[in-house]
């Protein structure tokens, strides 16, 4: 009974989990953020909970609950739903006057009875303030070229041409069922996760894959010239 007691569970607000509860199983940090594990050995990042008793959960994905029996609810509705209609014409024949239109699905959130005031602190692990970003002010990629070299000048006096060139650029990605629940469940969700991927590119990593592709383009021009 004292476990049970102990436990705390949390509810899926969206995506095709809303309404499954989890069971918490421990914190983990990595120095940039806190997130929240649980049995089933899947993790969410704790800013994207809500707390007990929050019934704001805009941006949230999560909320933790009081017990199993108290949850949040949905209820759906179709904004802009037509039901398919149909009349007599003139020579008394039925035509359709209003094709079915299925509108747009929206969900509303209930939330559950309010829960008796309890610490709802996801552990004992204490998120510290991260840095601030970066601001890059610069307007070109670094470089480390020293602008008196001879290849320099020879380069910066050349005649130049608008070239394609094929780049590849490795990049850490979140899997795409995030991309989906943030696509359907948050207003411009698809944006904003490509808006998190590039942030998360570093100018080096950029860098690196340009002077890659810089040089495969070049060595396979000398090679199709001695060929030819």
């Amino acid at each position: 009974m004292s476990n049970e007691i102990n436990n705390r569970y949390f509810e899926w607000l969206v995506g095709e989990k809303q309404g499954e509860i989890l069971l918490f199983d421990h914190i983990e940090d990595d120095d940039e953020n806190v997130y929240i594990c649980f049995k089933d050995k899947s993790r969410i990042n704790e800013a994207l909970v809500a707390n007990i008793n929050q019934t704001d959960v805009t941006n949230k994905m999560m909320a933790e609950i009081e017990n199993p029996t108290n949850v949040w609810k949905f209820k759906d509705e179709y904004v802009g739903r037509q039901e398919e209609k149909w009349e007599l014409n003139a020579a008394q024949e039925k035509v359709c006057v209003q094709p079915f239109v299925a509108g747009r699905k929206v969900v509303h959130l209930i939330p559950p009875r309010r829960s008796a005031p309890k610490t709802s602190n996801f552990g004992t692990v204490v998120q510290t303030t991260p840095p601030p970003p970066q601001v890059i002010k610069a307007t070109q990629l670094d470089s480390n070229i020293n602008e008196t070299d001879p290849v320099y000048i020879l380069m910066s006096k050349s005649k130049k041409v608008n070239c394609d060139i094929q780049m590849n650029l490795t990049i850490a990605l979140p899997p795409k069922s995030l991309y989906n629940i943030a696509k359907e469940s948050f207003d411009e969700g698809s944006s904003k996760v490509i808006e998190y991927i590039v942030k998360n590119i570093s100018i080096s990593e950029i860098t690196e894959a340009i002077k890659k592709a810089l040089g495969d383009m070049y060595e396979e021009k000398n090679e199709m010239n001695n060929n030819g």
